[in-house]
């Protein structure tokens, strides 16, 4: 296993004119850099990206392209359809809204993957393995890095090194949609109005704010709309309407178990059993990001090829399903773990071992409903990150949590989305709890090492 230098690591191994220049540069443009991103802190603004080698990000995508492979293939090992799998995960009946029990499990089910990955000591490591048509983060992940990259597109310095961005994750999804419902179909970008995303709840403004990126999708071969959920329709012959448009295709951009029922939702519900549109993805790929798997993975370790298992070893924390009988052990480990709802996202109910008091702790353990994990603490590397408070215009450097997340659409590698805390927090690294965000920058190792 080769060990790369990690966006943690390598800003102090920049040339001090390098860092200097990207904070001259963050100073001067952060107002349009971070225009309508959608971030539910405001109190902070990053002055720069993180910084990785383009080596240290080819990394990153083995590892994700490499665990993807191994979920699949350990559910298969277990179950040949969505229900069956659904079943072995106590997931009940009525959890996944429009799951197709009778799905079955193939390759499809892993073409879209969000890794989550921590560094440490610069070797990623994944604590969890999204699998979803609705990962978060794509647009902004583009956006952000994008700005940057304008920003710089005059600027020597950055040329020599051949900073450069990671391939576009907007564009690669829409390869991977137009390959999958294929060419010229109609087909809806569904959201709905009381999802997560700043200002779902005025589904106009969201039609509207995302309509570049429909436009982007036409360029690309995909025949998009942007529509809440709950407007939709069905006409006579049973098909789904938006407006004055029949769809023949959606692209789900809702998590399948936090959707409120709807005139609409029953819409999709009724012209999904009657098959009369592709849904891009099914919504049996939410199982597949089930955290069980991880614990699955680790019990299957002696009966793995040794490359598989040394994946395992080297890139998944060590994992177990958490029951009455690992109580004692989780109380007296309590500084070495982490404990997380197997069926969750966005950081809900995941308590931190050393962060939680031992009262919390042990409050936590037992009211555990639902299937749990616990799963070894990652000792992360910390990234050392540049702030601007806009409200004082005071410049803040702290060593903050940081997660990398990178993207495969259709086993294609694109797009890195980073986020890390602000300064003074810690604990878990989501949007949905003041994360902040500022894409990857990518720079040549050897035109680095000629600059030092």
């Amino acid at each position: 296993m080769t060990r790369r230098p990690s966006a943690a690591e390598l800003w102090p191994e920049l040339p001090e004119p390098v860092r200097a220049k990207l904070l001259a540069y963050g100073h001067k443009y952060w107002e349009q850099i971070y225009h309508d991103v959608a971030l539910q802190n405001q109190n902070w603004i990053p002055l720069r990206s993180p910084v990785a080698t383009h080596a240290a990000y080819d990394e990153m995508n083995r590892v994700t392209q490499q665990v993807s492979r191994l979920v699949l293939e350990c559910c298969r090992r277990r179950a040949r359809t969505a229900g069956e799998l659904r079943k072995l995960l106590g997931v009940p009946e009525d959890r996944i809204q429009l799951l197709d029990d009778s799905e079955p499990l193939t390759g499809r089910l892993i073409n879209a993957i969000r890794s989550d990955l921590l560094l440490e000591r610069g070797v990623p490591r994944m604590v969890e393995c999204n699998v979803e048509s609705a990962l978060g983060g794509v647009l902004d992940a583009d956006g952000v890095i994008k700005r940057w990259m304008e920003a710089y597109a005059e600027e020597p310095m950055f040329r020599d090194l051949k900073a450069a961005a990671p391939p576009s994750a907007v564009d690669a999804r829409f390869d991977a949609i137009r390959a999958d419902v294929g060419p010229g179909k109609v087909t809806a970008m569904l959201f709905t109005a009381g999802g997560g995303y700043p200002g779902a709840d005025r589904p106009n403004y969201m039609i509207n704010r995302l309509q570049p990126f429909a436009d982007r999708g036409r360029e690309l071969g995909v025949d998009l709309i942007v529509y809440p959920i709950e407007w939709l329709e069905q006409d006579s012959q049973g098909r789904l309407v938006a407006g004055e448009l029949t769809l023949d295709a959606v692209w789900r951009m809702y998590v399948p178990t936090y959707v409120n029922d709807s005139p609409g939702l029953a819409a999709v519900r009724d012209a999904h059993e009657a098959g009369t549109f592709r849904m891009y993805l099914p919504s049996a790929v939410w199982l597949l990001s089930n955290k069980t798997i991880f614990a699955w993975l680790w019990d299957d370790l002696g009966s793995l090829p040794d490359e598989d298992a040394e994946v395992i070893r080297a890139h998944i924390p060590r994992t177990w399903v958490y029951g009455p009988e690992l109580r004692q052990r989780a109380i007296d480990d309590r500084e070495r773990l982490v404990l997380k709802p197997t069926d969750d996202y966005g950081g809900h109910g995941v308590f931190i071992g050393p962060l939680t008091s031992d009262e919390d702790w042990v409050a936590a353990l037992d009211a555990a409903a639902g299937p749990h994990i616990l799963q070894e603490l990652i000792e992360a590397d910390p990234l050392t990150m540049q702030f601007l408070q806009p409200a004082s215009g005071d410049v803040v450097e702290a060593e903050v949590s940081y997660c990398v997340s990178t993207y495969l659409f259709d086993r294609i590698p694109a797009g890195v989305f980073t986020r890390f805390s602000p300064p003074g927090a810690g604990g878990v690294v989501n949007l949905t709890q003041g994360a902040l965000t500022g894409g990857l920058l990518l720079v040549d190792e050897t035109e680095l090492k000629r600059w030092t």
